[in-house]
């Protein structure tokens, strides 16, 4: 049965409780997935330079496994991180390729890695920051064994690695004299090994944060063995000064000596140096100082992390003869790494082969302010095949958005931070999710895809659906809307009948007077304006009773007249109207005497012609154009704000003190706020008793 508008009474605007009814859940199947511990693994490669073949002895440690390799060949795993073991090695002459495969379970057992190799003549250890003789680090899945003895040092998927974190003093078996680094990397910046749990964004404990930055001596700031300073006995209390551009959190200065052995580097080393912070090169404050210089080859002074700009490394004692040679000086940054990302493995939700519906999730974790983290799935059937990734979710509870039923889910987690001591936390991931679903397949697209912005519009919507034996069927239908429409035609698939319609200026609901359980296609005919642009009609279907709800996905087959990919999206193709319009408050006069009628007046808005959220400022003046009342202040997308209860601009008659206002006339002000411009409107409203 066809419905079609025979009237142009506006449709009724009662808000459809969906979200609400989604996050409750009523099916007796739904399930929950939870998930509180995370995995990373990550590749290690070194390149050991012995100048003769021999015996050595190896000796590391990881958090929490390790399977270690040596030319190619394993020599030993370990799963306990608290003890040093020990594998008698044989090395070649000249290059020796050691490659080390270490898995986190992100046990709060900390994240790093530790190394000792030891022969007749020399000794080899884990270190970050070198000149030379780098250690590499690597998150992407390695195919074969080739990665334990290439050359991995001009790879873009190999990088040097940082400094991690792991307990000394809880390692058993270890003398720990020969200063190896405890070294690490994060893949996608993300550190799963904090004692509190969780993601986090890494450290950037280990990052040269002057590297090639301004300074008076940017040889030393290189990053380049074959560069330095050479410092004269005369030259004492000569400065290297570098500007890290920003206050920056630092908390340690390196020194590394030139030279290519172990006479060289005691040859070569300073005597003595102090390290002075300031954020303005006027003001200076000393952190740290060093003499009696007993480790020549690389030397370190670790202050109380601080915040500073500038910083200067000061010659403070020199030798009466022998002149000292500078490779490089780096400054070590404490805090958090801007951003981060995690990518979980794909998800069968203990339910292998088996299609899902993806109700929703719900997380648990820190957001410190000045910082954020965000959610984003996808959904595939083979594991190989996804979907594009949602929009981020912010909040917990949140509706999951991805094409379904589906056998497999994957999640992104997004984590930022704008202050170095302070970043955001996952702990806890919990999906829930059914097998009950309403339709095996349920398509969307729209005709025409471009539009004008702000002009009327006829569009086309159709759902397209088919139903497996053990479906439930689909009862409801919500399709979303760029704006108030006008309803023009309903044609549902044979043999069905629409029991009612709802709209608004975000969503079309439609009722089925029975549950649809046939393959078909239903079609709805509607005017309405672009106001974006871009704008997507995305739907959703519910079954029978309020039952599980499924999101619909893109259609994106080759439309057979045209040949052109069908979508549920639609672009602007041109401007029409102001960016915000259509300003009035409903109703113009109100009387707030708490008697439940006109207690409150709504101002209405439309903003039009912007593709992200802009500041929305909603302002209530006297007739003097003094300040009465801020209604709102926030960021808003494109849309028509229409008469409810969470319109932005929703007055009930008082003033920013809490107290009623006198009867008369009062001014509200809509003011849109854009980068270079802004758009404001003023209207008259009346308070009545």
């Amino acid at each position: 049965m066809r419905w079609t508008r025979t009237d142009q009474t506006p449709l009724q605007l009662r808000p459809f409780l969906l979200a609400a009814a989604l996050l409750v859940g009523t099916t007796s199947h739904a399930e929950e997935w939870t998930v509180d511990q995370w995995e990373q693994t990550v590749y290690y490669r070194h390149t050991l330079n012995a100048p003769e073949a021999g015996s050595a002895l190896l000796l590391l440690t990881a958090a929490d496994e390790y399977e270690v390799f040596l030319n190619g060949e394993a020599i030993g795993s370990d799963d306990n991180w608290t003890t040093m073991e020990e594998y008698p090695v044989e090395l070649k002459r000249r290059k020796n390729e050691l490659a080390v495969l270490v898995v986190n379970r992100g046990r709060g057992n900390s994240s790093g890695l530790v190394v000792e190799v030891s022969a007749a003549e020399q000794s080899w250890v884990s270190t970050f920051g070198a000149l030379q003789n780098f250690w590499y680090w690597s998150g992407e899945p390695q195919e074969d064994a080739g990665w334990q003895t290439k050359d991995v040092s001009r790879l873009d998927t190999w990088q040097q690695v940082q400094r991690g974190h792991l307990d000394r003093t809880g390692v058993s078996d270890w003398a720990d004299t020969l200063q190896a680094d405890v070294i690490a990397g994060f893949p996608g910046g993300i550190d799963i090994g904090q004692p509190a749990g969780g993601l986090s964004l890494r450290s950037v404990e280990g990052e040269n944060l002057a590297f090639r930055l301004p300074s008076n001596r940017p040889e030393v700031f290189d990053g380049r063995f074959n560069t330095g300073w050479t410092v004269d006995p005369t030259e004492l209390n000569a400065i290297a000064q570098v500007d890290l551009l920003n206050r920056r959190l630092i908390s340690e200065v390196r020194v590394l000596t030139q030279g290519r052995n172990a006479d060289e580097f005691v040859q070569n080393t300073l005597r003595g140096y102090a390290v002075q912070v300031s954020n303005d090169q006027f003001g200076w404050s000393e952190v740290g100082v060093l003499h009696g210089i007993e480790q020549p080859e690389r030397t370190a002074i670790a202050f109380a992390p601080v915040f500073a700009r500038y910083l200067q490394v000061i010659i403070a004692e020199v030798d009466a003869v022998q002149r000292a040679k500078v490779a490089e000086i780096q400054v070590l940054g404490s805090g958090i790494a801007p951003v981060g990302s995690f990518v979980s493995s794909p998800l069968d939700l203990g339910r292998p082969g088996e299609r899902k519906n993806f109700a929703s999730v719900r997380w648990g974790g820190q957001v410190p302010d000045g910082t954020a983290l965000g959610l984003q799935f996808r959904s595939s059937n083979d594991g190989s095949t996804w979907s594009d990734w949602s929009a981020p979710v912010h909040t917990s509870p949140a509706l999951l958005q991805v094409p379904e039923p589906r056998t497999f889910l994957q999640y992104r987690v997004n984590l930022e931070t704008q202050v170095e001591d302070a970043g955001p936390r996952l702990d806890s991931l919990i999906v829930d999710f059914t097998d009950q679903i309403p339709a095996s397949l349920v398509r969307g697209w729209v005709e025409p895809n471009r539009a004008v912005l702000g002009r009327d519009t006829l569009f086309t919507y159709r759902l397209e659906l088919d139903f497996s034996a053990d479906d439930l069927g689909v009862e409801r239908v919500h399709v979303a809307l760029p704006s108030q429409i006008e309803l023009e035609e309903i044609v549902p698939p044979p043999g069905m009948e629409i029991a009612a319609t709802t709209a608004s200026s975000t969503a079309l609901d439609i009722v089925l007077a029975e549950p649809w359980r046939q393959a078909g296609t239903l079609e709805m005919r509607f005017r309405g304006r672009l106001l974006s642009n871009v704008f997507q009609f995305r739907a959703q279907v519910s079954g029978p009773d309020g039952g599980a709800t499924l999101d619909a996905e893109e259609n994106i087959e080759p439309d057979p007249d045209s040949g052109q990919p069908r979508s549920w999206e639609v672009s602007a193709s041109g401007v029409e109207g102001s960016l915000l319009s259509h300003v009035r408050p409903v109703p113009q006069a109100f009387s707030p005497n708490g008697d439940g009628i006109n207690d409150k007046t709504a101002i209405e808005f439309t903003l039009a012609r912007i593709s992200e959220p802009q500041v929305v400022e909603v302002d209530v003046f006297d007739v003097q154009g003094r300040p009465v009342r801020a209604l709102y202040a926030g960021s808003l997308n494109a849309g028509e704000y229409v008469a409810s209860a969470s319109v932005p601009g929703l007055w009930d008659g008082r003033n920013d003190a809490g107290e009623l206002v006198a009867p008369g006339l009062y001014l509200v002000r809509v003011r849109l706020l854009l980068e270079r411009e802004e758009e404001s409107r003023l209207r008259v409203v009346a308070v009545v008793y």
